[in-house]
């Protein structure tokens, strides 16, 4: 029974989300979407993976620390979700160059965190959207494994295009899902 106990608190009943591990790799259903949102082919930067399997002209993994890199172009971030904060806060402070463009997948059971409020949800050059359906991502190394559904998924893009963009995914319908904008 401890264990149980243990489980649920370590899926999402403290503080951040903990899965045992932080190197998932992002399924195409989540990404392929942004890129055609963009009429992009690849991301100019994958700023936060543990290997390549994002279209993208940089990757930058554990060893070049995306934190500790300029971010510019359209870039792709789903970071290790207990380290969430760091990464959007990040991504907040780069964004403020007219041509960044910065989506994140992050947990959708956070709207309550100090970051999604200040940096998405009250950012006007933010929007947020919820996809429909758990998700799954994929285990390195077990990559023709079909992922199991197990997390809601949101997606962020900061961008000073946000109010262009948002209407462009509720036009078009993009991920089945409404795409919002805080602090209007």
């Amino acid at each position: 029974m401890q264990e149980l106990i243990q489980e649920v608190l370590d899926y999402g009943g403290d503080e951040h989300y903990k899965s045992g591990r932080d190197d998932y790799m992002t399924p195409s259903d989540i990404f392929e979407p942004l890129l055609e949102l963009f009429q992009k082919d690849k991301f100019d930067i994958d700023v936060c993976c543990t290997k390549e399997n994002i279209p993208a002209n940089i990757h930058y993994t554990k060893t070049e620390n995306g934190l500790l890199q300029k971010w510019s172009g359209l870039c792709f971030c789903n970071p290790p979700w207990n380290q969430t904060p760091k990464w959007v806060t990040k991504g907040f402070k780069e964004s403020t160059n007219p041509d960044t463009h910065i989506c994140f997948v992050i947990p959708s059971n956070r709207f309550e965190t100090g970051y999604m409020q200040d940096y998405i949800m009250n950012n006007p050059n933010a929007l947020w959207l919820i996809l429909p359906q758990k998700r799954g991502f994929i285990i390195p190394g077990q990559e023709d494994v079909p992922p199991i559904p197990s997390v809601g998924v949101a997606i962020a893009i900061m961008s000073p295009e946000a109010k262009k963009l948002q209407e462009e995914i509720n036009d078009r319908n993009l991920f089945k899902a409404t795409a919002f904008i805080g602090n209007l």
